[in-house]
C-alpha cells in the first residue's frame, strides 16, 4: 500500500478513463501488482526525467514497471489509450467542429550517449534525434516518428504520413507545413497516397526573427507542451520505439489533465528562516 503520492499521479477521476483500455489476460496466477501504481510510476519518470533505477521505492519494482511499459509500447495499448482520450477531448470542445486542417513539423533534440539512430542536425547544431509529429487543429497528436537528427524532414514525411492510416483525418483537406517540406518527390507521394493537399506556409518576405505563422502555431504549441516533461528535454531512450512511446505518454498525461483537471497546487513560497 502506497503512502507517498506525487503531483504526476493519476487521480480517482482520471483512472477510469484509462483502466478499461489496459488489457487483462485470462488464466494464470492472480495479478498482485496494482496497475494504477505502474501507470503512476511511468508518469513520475516521464514528468521528472529520472532514471529507471531511481524510481522511488514506494512504486512497484522498476523491473515490473519496465515490463509493463515494454509490453504496452509493443502491443498497441498506448495507442488505444491515446486515441480514446483524444476522441473525448475533441468531443468535449464547445462548440464541436470538424477538423479540416492538420500541421506537420519536426523538433531536433540532443540525446544521451548510446542508442540507435543518432545523427547531427547541422542547421540546429544538435547531435541526436528528430521528432516528427502531425497534429490536428487543436494541437492533439495524430502521428509521431522519431529519426536520427540528420534525416531531412521531407524525406521522413512520407513514412510519417503513412502512420495516419486509421486516424481521424477523413475531413482534413489541408496539411500545413513550412519550407522544409517543399519537395517535389513529397508532393508526388501526397498526390498518389493522400486525400488531402500539402500546403507550404511561408514566412512573409522581409520579416526577421520569430513570426507567428497562420494556423501553424498549433504544432509549435504542441512541442511546447511536450517540453514540460523532463524526460523529453533530451532524448534519453536507447530505441526510437521508446522515444515515440514517451511522446504518446506525454500527450496521454496532458489529455487526462484536460478532461479531469487536478486541484490547483498552492503557490510556491519560501519558508521563513528559523
Amino acid at each position: 500500500m502506497r503512502t507517498q503520492f506525487y503531483p504526476s499521479d493519476v487521480t480517482d477521476e482520471q483512472w477510469p478513463l484509462i483502466e478499461p483500455s489496459i488489457p487483462v489476460y485470462p488464466g494464470g496466477r492472480p495479478r498482485k501488482t496494482n496497475l494504477r501504481d505502474v501507470v503512476d510510476a511511468i508518469f513520475y519518470l516521464l514528468r521528472t526525467g529520472c532514471q529507471w533505477r531511481y524510481l522511488p521505492k514506494d512504486f512497484p519494482p522498476r523491473s515490473t514497471v519496465w515490463r509493463y511499459f515494454d509490453e504496452w509500447r509493443y502491443n498497441g495499448t498506448l495507442d488505444t489509450i491515446h486515441d480514446a482520450l483524444r476522441r473525448q477531448v475533441r468531443a468535449a470542445e464547445k462548440p464541436y467542429s470538424q477538423r479540416t486542417t492538420a500541421s506537420v513539423d519536426s523538433q531536433s533534440v540532443d540525446t544521451t550517449s548510446g542508442g540507435e539512430q543518432r545523427g547531427r542536425d547541422q542547421y540546429k547544431n544538435v547531435n541526436g534525434r528528430k521528432r516528427h509529429i502531425v497534429v490536428d487543429s487543436m494541437g492533439l497528436l495524430l502521428a509521431v516518428l522519431v529519426t536520427a537528427a540528420n534525416v531531412d524532414d521531407a524525406e521522413a514525411a512520407s513514412e510519417l504520413f503513412g502512420r495516419l492510416d486509421g486516424q481521424p483525418v477523413s475531413r482534413v483537406g489541408r496539411m500545413l507545413a513550412d519550407n522544409k517540406y517543399h519537395n517535389y518527390d513529397l508532393y508526388d507521394w501526397v498526390e498518389r497516397n493522400a486525400s488531402w493537399g500539402l500546403v507550404i506556409v511561408r514566412r512573409p518576405e522581409g520579416q526577421q526573427g520569430w513570426v507567428k505563422l497562420p494556423l501553424r502555431w498549433t504544432v509549435e504549441r504542441t512541442f511546447a507542451w511536450l517540453g514540460n516533461y523532463r524526460r523529453l528535454s533530451k532524448d534519453r531512450e536507447k530505441s526510437v520505439r521508446s522515444s515515440e512511446a514517451m511522446v504518446k505518454l506525454a500527450m496521454i498525461h496532458l489529455m487526462l489533465n484536460r478532461l479531469e483537471p487536478k486541484e490547483v497546487n498552492s503557490e510556491f513560497y519560501y519558508r521563513p528562516a528559523a
